[in-house]
């Protein structure tokens, strides 16, 4: 909230000066401001450069402009619980540890009861932006995933005097059924090795396996290996299953019911 008030100081000299340039009414603040020592200038030039310069600099739809800006600009841990609804994230808000986000939760009038239209305009916003963000995260964390299993594979391929090179087809081609194209020796030459990828930071690891995933799997057969890489670790740490591992924990269909996502642990 200081960063915010700072701004907003900030946005009333420029708007009495229109056109000054930004290090001028920076002095201007400095000079003119009591208090300005103590103002913390270098995140209100953080956020002038992030909300939108017609902004209003007066009143709660300021803070909000704010607010939607640093939420953007680094996804904080706490913004994921966003996702779970309004009302579970305005709960989740009452614990100690989030005492100063409820503060500017509050102060932006997003906690108000029952919810205005223009509130409800503003959390379907961010919740959409958040997710973008964690599918963002979660496509990151796979693809360093991926990374990690194709120098696996290349190492392995060597120690197995076998001159090939391992294929990214989560890259090539996505219609494949599988992330990583190996090969294992066989009696009358290399023998593919589909290599399914996955990345966990959960605790118990664990994974979601699709219902698709699992039937290239089993078209596969034992030529078929779960990767599953730990990222909480640094170095990550691999877990390799086959399908026959991974079966008992995968969920039967009922009647006329299927199931599509399942999640799977993956430790020892």
């Amino acid at each position: 909230m200081p960063a915010f008030e700072r701004l907003r100081v900030l946005r009333i000299h420029a708007q009495r000066r229109p056109g000054e340039q930004l290090f001028r009414l920076l002095e201007i603040v400095r000079n003119t401001e009591p208090g300005a020592a103590s103002y913390d200038l270098d995140a209100a030039v953080v956020l002038h450069d992030l909300v939108p310069r017609d902004a209003p600099h007066l009143g709660v739809m300021f803070y909000r402009s704010c607010l939607k800006a640093a939420l953007l600009l680094e996804l904080p841990s706490w913004a994921k619980l966003m996702t779970l609804g309004r009302g579970r994230f305005i709960k989740r808000l009452q614990a100690e540890e989030y005492r100063d986000v409820r503060s500017l939760f509050r102060q932006s009038k997003l906690l108000d009861e029952p919810p205005s239209g223009g509130d409800i305009e503003w959390w379907d916003y961010i919740q959409a932006q958040v997710r973008l963000k964690n599918d963002a995260e979660k496509m990151r964390r796979a693809r360093v995933a991926e990374q990690l299993s194709i120098e696996y594979e290349r190492a392995r391929l060597a120690n197995l005097g076998l001159p090939m090179e391992p294929r990214w087809m989560a890259i090539e081609d996505n219609t494949v059924g599988y992330d990583i194209l190996s090969y294992s020796p066989g009696k009358f030459g290399p023998l593919n090795r589909p290599i399914e990828v996955k990345s966990t930071i959960a605790s118990p690891l664990r994974f979601y396996l699709t219902r698709n995933e699992w039937e290239q799997a089993n078209k596969f057969g034992g030529a078929y290996v779960f990767h599953i890489w730990d990222l909480q670790n640094q170095p990550a740490i691999l877990h390799e299953k086959n399908v026959e591992q991974i079966a008992p924990h995968v969920p039967l269909d009922n009647n006329k019911g299927q199931w599509m996502s399942a999640l799977i642990p993956a430790g020892v």
